[in-house]
């Protein structure tokens, strides 16, 4: 154990340990942020097709968004210079999403239930591909089975 004496000693262990907690459970934190993700996207699209997102759905759709871009950032800051690729692919997901999003509001309030449904294929079919990119990282890295 550490003496009374060697404050920086302590400080430094408290820290190491604190770090090691937060990548501990990264990897679970990180595929939650992903299908969370996934699952509001689905609900997005099927909210349109039957004609239920109204403006006031969507802080619903995007609150998701706002947590899973402060986790990233709070990962970014702890991994320094050394991102792992999980992290990597949970931004390009959080890019993906926003863009969906964008696009989901937009054929909202201009596209007819089905030509709506229609046009999310594609950008839904995006946010899918970018959520198996971070399960395929995550799988890689050992933090996911």
């Amino acid at each position: 154990m550490v003496g009374s004496g060697g404050t920086s000693v302590k400080a430094a262990l408290v820290f190491t340990l604190l770090a090691g907690c937060f990548w501990r459970s990264y990897g679970r934190a990180v595929a939650t942020h992903a299908e969370v993700l996934l699952g509001m996207a689905r609900k997005g699209v099927d909210l349109v097709a039957n004609g239920r997102l109204t403006p006031e759905s969507m802080p619903e759709l995007t609150y998701p968004l706002e947590r899973a871009q402060a986790f990233a950032e709070a990962a970014r800051a702890r991994a320094g210079g050394q991102a792992p690729d999980s992290l990597l692919a949970l931004e390009a997901l959080l890019v993906r999403y926003r863009m969906f999003l964008d696009t989901l509001d937009r054929v909202r309030r201009d596209e007819s239930r089905d030509a709506a449904g229609r046009a999310l294929e594609a950008p839904l079919a995006d946010v899918e591909k970018a959520g198996e990119a971070v399960r395929a990282a995550l799988r890689t890295e050992g933090r996911l089975r």
